[in-house]
C-alpha cells in the first residue's frame, strides 16, 4: 500500500497544481471527520498529458495518531480505497509531491521502479467496463478478422460490413485457468470473460493471456452474482460453473441460488448452456433441487463421470482420489425481455439550501430492508475559504453480500464523487432511501442500529 509516514504534516496552500510528465496534479481541498477528529481526507485531480485519457479524481487519506512506544504524534498518509484508481503508479506519485513538502519523514514505500501509466495487464478490466456491453462488444469485434466477401467483389453493390460481434463464453472461478485459456487458444472467434475474485491468480493467468498473445479474452475480479445483474439480456452463450467452493456450513454462499439461476436464464441466448461440474454430491444434489423451480426457463440434463476436453488443477486432484464428478446442464429455452439499466443516480437541486449535510441534522445510522441495506458512516466538512459550503457524506449500501461504499459531494450541486453507484436494482433502492432522508434533513423514522 503506497504511503508515508511523518512526525508533522506539512500540507501546502490548498488548491496547488503541480505539472508532471504524467500529467497535471490538482490538490484541491481538504475534508475533516467530524465523528473522528485525527481523520481527514485530501482531494486530488489529476489530468493526463494524453486528452484520450479520462480525468481521475480520488481521495488521499490522512491519520493521525499518537505512537505510544515513542510517545509522539505521528501522521499517515496513504490512498483511500473506496476511491482508488488504477494504475496505482498516479497514486504514487500525488504522494510523492506531498512528501517533497514534509521536514520530518519516518517512512515510505514510494521508491522502486516506475511501473508505466498504462496498465501491464490490460486483459484484466474493471466491472465498469461491462457497462456498455455492446460498446464493448463492439470494441472486441474488431479485432476479429472479417471473412473475405468475394460475392460483393464480383459484383457493383457496396461492401457491407462483415464483422460480426462474437459470441461470448462466461467461466466463473477459473482458478489457475486451464479451462478459460483452453477454450480462448481453441475458439478464437468467440470471446471469451473469465471472473476470479482470487487476485494473485487472477494476474496469473493475465500473465499466460500476455505470453500466449490472446485477443479474446477479458478477465476480471468481480462477485459473478451482481455481474450477471449488469448483464444485457441474451448476451452470453455460455456460462461455465466449474468446481465451485461447496459452501457446505453456509450454503447461502453459494454460487448457483434462486437469484442466480433467474440472472443465467436472463443473460443467456435461447439454446444457451450453463454448465455446473463439481465433485460434491452434496453441491449436486442442491443445485439439482434448485433446478425443479427452473423447468420453465431451462432444459435440465444431469451426467456423472464424462470426459472433459481439459482436466483442471482441482478435477485432477479429484480423479487421482477416484472421486465422482458430476455435471448439471442448463439449456435455455427462451428469449428474454431486454432490461436497460437505466436507473436515475442524481440528487435534488442544492441551491435552495446552504448546507444540506450538515453536523446538526446528520448523525450515523444504519437502514435495512429485506434486501439491502443503507449505512451513514461519516460526515466530512471542508477547510475551504469558499463561500460556498463543501462537505462529503461517507455511505455504503446495497446488497448484503456485495456492498458498496461511496462518498456524495456537495458543492453547489450533489452528486456521487468520481462515479454513480454500479447500475443494480438494489443499489437504486439504497439511493432512494438517501433520497429520502435528505428531503425530510435526516429526521429518520427508522430504527437506529
Amino acid at each position: 500500500m503506497p504511503h508515508f509516514k511523518t512526525t508533522q504534516l506539512n500540507l501546502p496552500p490548498l488548491p496547488l497544481k503541480v505539472a508532471s510528465q504524467m500529467g497535471e496534479f490538482c490538490f484541491i481541498q481538504r475534508f475533516y471527520s467530524t465523528h473522528n477528529p485525527s481523520f481527514s481526507l485530501l482531494q486530488v485531480c489529476f489530468t493526463p498529458k494524453d486528452s484520450k485519457e479520462k480525468v481521475k479524481k480520488f481521495f488521499l487519506e490522512i491519520k493521525t495518531y499518537l505512537q505510544s512506544s515513542r510517545k509522539t504524534q505521528e501522521t499517515l498518509v496513504h490512498f483511500d480505497k473506496y476511491s482508488r484508481i488504477s494504475p496505482i503508479e498516479i497514486i504514487k506519485h500525488a504522494l510523492k509531491i506531498l512528501m517533497n513538502f514534509q521536514n520530518s519523514i519516518l517512512t515510505h514505500n514510494l521508491e522502486g521502479k516506475n511501473l508505466a501509466l498504462k496498465h501491464k495487464l490490460p486483459s484484466i478490466k474493471n466491472i465498469e467496463d461491462f457497462l456498455d456491453f455492446k460498446h464493448l462488444l463492439k470494441a472486441q469485434a474488431s479485432k476479429f478478422k472479417k471473412p473475405d466477401n468475394k460475392d460483393n467483389q464480383k459484383t457493383d453493390k457496396p461492401s457491407q460490413d462483415s464483422t460480426t460481434f462474437p459470441k461470448v463464453w462466461l467461466e466463473i472461478g477459473f482458478g489457475s485457468g486451464r479451462h478459460l485459456l483452453h477454450n480462448a487458444k481453441n475458439y478464437p472467434k468467440i470471446l471469451h470473460i473469465g471472473l476470479e475474485i482470487h487476485r494473485p491468480s487472477l494476474e496469473q493467468v493475465a500473465r499466460q493471456i500476455g505470453l500466449l498473445d490472446l485477443k479474446n479474452i477479458l478477465i476480471l475480479a468481480y462477485d459473478a452474482r451482481i455481474f450477471l445483474e449488469l448483464l444485457p439480456s441474451n448476451s452470453l452463450d455460455k456460462i461455465f460453473v466449474h468446481f465451485p467452493v461447496p459452501w457446505e456450513k453456509q450454503p447461502t454462499r453459494r454460487i448457483l441460488s434462486q437469484s442466480f439461476l433467474t440472472q443465467s436464464a436472463r443473460t443467456l441466448k435461447p439454446k444457451g448452456h450453463l454448465q455446473l461440474r463439481t465433485d460434491s454430491l452434496e453441491y449436486f444434489n442442491y443445485a439439482q433441487n434448485l433446478a425443479q423451480n427452473f423447468k420453465t426457463d431451462f432444459q435440465i440434463e444431469s451426467q456423472i463421470n464424462t470426459n472433459s476436453t481439459i482436466t483442471s488443477k482441482y478435477e485432477a486432484r479429484w480423479l487421482k482420489q477416484n472421486k465422482e464428478i458430476y455435471n448439471l446442464e442448463f439449456f435455455a429455452l427462451h428469449s428474454s425481455a431486454p432490461r436497460p439499466l437505466n436507473f436515475d443516480f442524481t440528487f435534488l437541486d442544492s441551491n435552495s439550501k446552504p448546507l444540506l449535510f450538515s453536523p446538526i441534522s446528520f448523525h450515523q445510522t444504519k437502514i435495512v430492508q429485506n434486501n439491502y441495506f443503507l449505512h451513514l458512516e461519516d460526515l466530512f466538512l471542508s477547510d475551504s475559504d469558499s463561500l460556498q459550503p463543501v462537505c462529503l457524506l461517507k455511505v455504503s449500501f446495497g446488497d448484503f453480500n456485495y456492498p458498496q461504499t461511496r462518498y456524495v459531494l456537495q458543492t453547489n450541486h450533489i452528486e456521487y464523487f468520481n462515479e454513480n453507484p454500479l447500475p443494480t436494482y438494489l443499489n437504486y433502492q439504497s439511493h432512494l432511501e438517501l433520497l429520502q432522508l435528505i428531503q425530510n434533513d435526516f429526521n429518520l423514522h427508522y430504527k437506529e442500529i
